[in-house]
């Protein structure tokens, strides 16, 4: 028996009978981790969105250069708020009346202002003082102003004066049994506008509060003048 010629691997068989072989059955397997919504991961981020996020990442990286620059200037500068200190008060001429309530007299004041900067120079453009008894305003008065260079100590004089000026009765007779006691406490407030100067730099204005508390004014009986007692006192500084 004469053996038949096989075909060639690789080729698709003959047909036989003159048709061509059947189709090979689709295969129903499923592959279950395959993502069909998978090529949505790669579509671009909206616009808005992007806009929005390159926006706030430049405006945390502006802060932060901020941050470190004035960081910077405060390790090389070191500013410091200038000090005050009440020398001397001298009070004249204080009188009182009940009826109308009223009072008069002359403060004046001798103060030390220091400028414990290494490298600030401090102008003071505007400086205004008030006194007060009680929380009750006596009198305020506008002082020169004058600059300070680094580590340096300015002398002022303040003059403040109340001329009838209208007291409740209640405190005028508080102020009156003060002064039989032999002493009287008064309050200085003074506000000041101030620059700070480094050679060329310059920082803004800025309002310097000073506070003078429990100014105590010792009198001689059935004197009308007063003077500080205590020594010189130290105020309190805020910006």
């Amino acid at each position: 028996m004469t053996n038949q010629p096989r075909p060639a691997t690789g080729y698709p068989a003959p047909p036989q009978n003159g048709y061509p072989p059947p189709p090979q059955p689709q295969s129903n397997y499923y592959y279950p981790n395959y993502n069909h919504n998978a090529q949505q991961a790669y579509y671009p981020a909206p616009p808005r969105a992007t806009f929005f996020r390159r926006f706030f990442a430049a405006l945390i990286a502006v802060f932060i250069i901020l941050g470190v620059i004035l960081l910077i200037v405060w390790l090389v500068l070191r500013p410091r708020v200038p000090s005050f200190s009440v020398d001397s008060l001298t009070l004249t001429s204080l009188n009182t009346s009940t009826s109308p309530s009223q009072i008069s007299g002359t403060w004046s004041l001798h103060f030390s202002v220091a400028n414990p900067n290494h490298k600030l120079h401090v102008y003071y453009d505007e400086i205004e003082a008030r006194l007060f008894y009680r929380n009750s305003l006596l009198s305020q008065n506008q002082l020169p102003p004058f600059d300070q260079g680094t580590k340096s100590i300015t002398t002022m004089d303040a003059h403040l004066a109340a001329s009838s000026a209208y007291l409740n009765s209640d405190l005028v007779n508080k102020l009156k049994d003060d002064r039989s006691s032999g002493s009287v406490k008064f309050d200085l407030q003074m506000m000041a506008v101030v620059r700070f100067k480094a050679g060329g730099w310059r920082a803004r204005r800025r309002f310097l509060r000073v506070f003078c508390d429990d100014l105590t004014v010792s009198f001689s009986s059935n004197s009308t003048k007063g003077n500080l007692s205590g020594g010189p006192r130290r105020c309190s500084v805020g910006i």
